[in-house]
């Protein structure tokens, strides 16, 4: 057996492909397919399956496409009750392909239709030697599972019990999730991607917690937010994204056509870094850097299904923005800023400023009382050390606080390291291009560098 582990940055997201004397097998693909065909080839073998151990939902599958490209089938849980081509499985099915069997088990909780592929390559022995755990079974976490609310309490309880069938596999087993830290799909997953039944059993707190309603009280306490487009993903899964020659290519647009685009509704999304962004970007572009975390931020925050155009510095990052958006179902990106930010100042078209703080400057306005400092992180963030008085609001809610801030002195905004304060700041001055606004440029990391005090 080969074993290639993919990991897509911005959404922490972890795909596989392993390969047999014949043929290659896909697990959890992301959208962004030609990976999968390019390692697949370079196995020297063709893709015969695609596995899916859940509907994602805070990404885009590239499952269908795939399929599509490869002639390979889509193999996933029938209580998925999925709309594209594919056989469903049942409990414990088991599948022979190449030189492998996999044993789908189901294991609801994390979603209703989640489950997991036990591995045994036939070569070697029939024991299984490693397992596929979607968001089930993560290293050091288990899958988050209240993405449907009204069902948080009973997906728990199954949660508890889908883990029990896991932990019956061997403490040799490896494991393979289909998220790392820096996911939302659970609380505090490890920076490790991969693991084994027996490190699990000796370190992973929520599998080792016990009785099942202590189990549910402590892993639904002080979940992480759910970003808006998680449940938009899920259905686009379920149908069958479009595929890529489904989707608009983006054309280059001259400042010109570019601003009469906005002004029939389209929306800008400026890609480029913090500080260039600040200094003069067009107004009411959404600021979404790059350097953050561009796809869950932008499914999070993007209304759906409205074109978009962007502003990006570099080809390479204007092909890396296209892709981020297409991964969280933003398949409407009609167009992009021709000669990029230059040619539009160039233009003499109106620009847009934030103005920007450094954590000297806030240290010592920290006090001012006609300041109001938000921080725009996430909650477990915030948690884990803020700076004294700040009051907490996740970047893609600020738009809901516009009514109690719309009075405030002024704002400054403070995250990680400015990425999310940024567009914290461009939501708002799309509703109030009036209101003082400041961005903390570096964020918690330079007020740390600052050895300014931080509380929890």
């Amino acid at each position: 057996m080969e074993l290639k582990q993919i990991y897509t940055p911005g959404l922490a997201h972890l795909s596989y492909v392993f390969s047999g004397k014949t043929s290659c097998i896909v697990v959890d693909p992301a959208r962004e397919i030609s990976q999968y065909i390019r390692i697949a080839k370079n196995m020297g073998k063709p893709i015969a399956a695609i596995l899916e151990t859940h509907l994602h939902a805070d990404f885009v599958s590239g499952h269908r496409e795939l399929a599509r490209m490869t002639g390979a089938r889509i193999y996933i849980s029938q209580k998925a009750e999925a709309d594209f081509a594919h056989h469903g499985l049942q409990d414990g099915e088991v599948l022979y392909i190449d030189s492998f069997s996999v044993r789908m088990l189901e294991t609801p909780g994390h979603t209703p239709e989640s489950s997991v592929f036990v591995v045994a390559d036939l070569e070697r022995g029939p024991v299984p030697t490693l397992v596929f755990t979607g968001d089930t079974l993560l290293v050091g976490d288990v899958g988050r599972p209240d993405l449907f609310p009204e069902r948080e309490e009973e997906l728990a309880a199954s949660l508890y019990q889908s883990l029990r069938r896991i932990e019956e596999l061997g403490d040799h087993v490896e494991v393979y999730p289909a998220h790392g830290a820096g996911s939302l799909c659970g609380k505090r997953l490890s920076p490790k991607l991969s693991s084994t039944i027996g490190t699990e059993r000796l370190y992973n707190i929520p599998l080792n917690t016990h009785p099942q309603s202590k189990f549910i009280e402590k892993l639904l306490r002080d979940m992480p937010e759910v970003p808006s487009h998680f449940s938009r993903c899920s259905e686009i899964n379920r149908r069958g994204p479009a595929l890529s020659s489904e989707l608009t290519r983006p054309k280059p647009y001259q400042p010109k056509d570019f601003a009469d685009l906005l002004d029939r509704g389209c929306l800008a999304v400026d890609t480029r870094d913090v500080l260039p962004i600040c200094a003069a970007h067009i107004p009411g572009a959404f600021g979404l850097s790059l350097k953050g975390n561009f796809g869950t931020s932008a499914g999070w925050s993007l209304p759906p299904d409205v074109p978009l155009l962007l502003v990006a510095d570099s080809k390479e990052n204007l092909e890396e923005a296209v892709k981020g958006l297409h991964a969280v179902g933003q398949d409407h990106v009609i167009g992009y800023l021709d000669g990029g930010m230059e040619a539009w100042v160039a233009s003499g078209r109106k620009t847009a400023r934030i103005e920007c703080l450094a954590a000297e400057e806030l240290y010592v306005r920290r006090n001012d009382p006609s300041l109001t400092l938000v921080d725009a992180r996430l909650k477990g963030e915030f948690k884990r050390g803020h700076i004294f008085g700040a009051v907490h609001v996740t970047a893609p809610k600020v738009a809901g606080h516009y009514g109690e801030w719309k009075r405030s002195g002024a704002l400054a905004f403070v995250c990680t390291l400015g990425t999310q304060s940024l567009l914290a700041a461009t939501l708002l001055m799309r509703l109030d291009s009036n209101l003082k606004i400041y961005v903390m440029i570096g964020g918690i990391k330079a007020w740390e560098a600052m050895d300014y005090p931080l509380v929890k």
